[in-house]
């Protein structure tokens, strides 16, 4: 029964995007309108109806809801600076909430990957700190805290996604791990493209790698136990 219905479940996913990137290939604003907000909705209800942890089940909602708030505000960026501003805060609360999921929760006890080996951290810093040496020149005014809050917990939500690493099973880390450099890859891109140069088939890139992303830790998360 929940073979088929994962199958089902899947082949309605496989339509939403398909007509999400498709739209941003022939660069159709509208027709993300009616398929973008159903992305996290079809997360959310995947989790619930595959999760092996009930314990999280509240954050990890919380996690979609403000991503799905993220992505709502986006759409409209480009018709006024606040909803740009709107979605960041809206990915920043999802942020926060995979940093709560990815550090309190997990399989077993003892300390994570970063907590053996915190060097590893400077590979992270190095990152983020490069980012914001290449977009500083081209952000005004509030955008530059209001960036760098946000790629700081961006980065935050990576490093504690590498931290499972020996906290819960090797599949489980790996999907939500690649699932967290899929993210950071995704608003990398997205904030290049904005703030610096621009990038080819930039909303396809972004998108995808975002799709991705959110799903690889969906389905990481499903198989914590």
């Amino acid at each position: 029964m929940k073979k088929n219905s994962s199958l089902l479940l899947h082949l309605l996913f496989a339509v939403i995007v398909i007509i999400e990137l498709t739209g941003r290939l022939v660069e159709n604003i509208q027709m993300e309108y009616f398929v973008k907000p159903l992305i996290m909705i079809w997360m959310a209800l995947y989790f619930m109806r595959f999760k092996k942890k009930s314990a999280f089940t509240v954050p990890v909602l919380l996690a979609f809801f403000f991503s799905w708030v993220g992505d709502n505000f986006l759409m409209f960026s480009e018709k006024n600076e606040l909803f740009f501003f709107a979605g960041v805060g809206g990915f920043f609360c999802s942020q926060v909430s995979y940093i709560y999921i990815f550090s309190k929760f997990g399989e077993k006890g003892g300390k994570g990957y970063l907590q053996k080996n915190p060097w590893v951290s400077l590979f992270f810093m190095a990152f983020i700190a490069g980012m914001l040496l290449l977009l500083f020149p081209g952000l005004e005014g509030i955008m530059k805290p209001i960036i760098t809050i946000y790629a700081l917990s961006l980065i935050g939500m990576s490093m504690m996604a590498l931290n499972r690493s020996g906290r819960v099973g090797a599949t489980s880390f790996k999907l939500v791990f690649a699932g967290s450099l899929l993210f950071l890859l995704s608003d990398s891109m997205l904030a290049f493209n904005k703030f610096h140069s621009d990038i080819p088939l930039a909303g396809f890139l972004i998108m995808i790698t975002y799709i991705a992303a959110q799903y690889l830790i969906m389905r990481g998360l499903i198989l914590e136990e």
